[in-house]
């Protein structure tokens, strides 16, 4: 008889999250259950609750974990030294780690975050004002460097950056998936570019 390896709890916690984020993105957050979270994992209902209080603790472990991965991009993108090709690899991976990912749109936008909860919805608050101040210290050095038209507001450059992604999240999601967002980046990115680099 095979015997069960014991995980850390960090471990346990993380495969918690990644299954919660995968029951999500098949049920939504209201269709997904701790029991069917933890037979992904592996483990008992009743192991779960070891690790977690319930269930708005694994969705706030959800959100977490998705402004942890949208901090990683932008160090990712770090290294890229053009300002304008910076943001590029930031919208491409962005878009990307959604379309890997349908429980992030199916989080972020759901009604139990958005309205019911103020405790998850202040996680997604600071998770996306922090992101958003990433973006914005790019455009602004960009600005510096002549690189992106500085009589444009950078917050809001900044908000159309991110609402142009997040939109296209939303309307993926009801388009039951289609087209691919990596398809469609391409054509996002050229027309956003163009709007933050043209002079007027």
């Amino acid at each position: 008889m095979a015997v069960r390896r014991r995980e850390s709890t960090e471990v346990r916690q993380q495969q918690i999250t990644d299954a919660a984020l995968q029951v999500i993105g098949k049920k939504g957050i209201a269709g997904s259950t701790t029991a069917e979270i933890a037979s992904v994992v592996g483990i008992s209902e009743g192991n779960l609750y070891r690790h977690f209080k319930g269930k708005e603790d694994i969705i706030g472990s959800v959100i977490d974990k998705i402004g942890r991965d949208l901090a990683s991009i932008l160090e990712v993108a770090a290294t890229v030294d053009d300002p304008v090709k910076k943001l590029e690899e930031i919208f491409r991976r962005h878009l990307a780690y959604i379309e890997e990912h349908v429980g992030i749109p199916r989080t972020i936008f759901s009604e139990e975050v958005l309205v019911l909860n103020e405790g998850l919805r202040t996680k997604v608050r600071n998770n996306l004002m922090n992101y958003s101040h990433g973006i914005r210290a790019i455009i602004e050095r960009g600005q510096e460097a002549g690189a992106i038209n500085r009589e444009m507001d950078a917050h809001a450059v900044a908000s159309m950056f991110i609402g142009t992604i997040n939109f296209t999240a939303i309307r993926w999601v009801m388009n039951n998936f289609s087209p691919k967002l990596t398809d469609e980046a391409e054509s996002l990115w050229g027309t956003f570019a163009k709007l933050i680099t043209h002079s007027t």
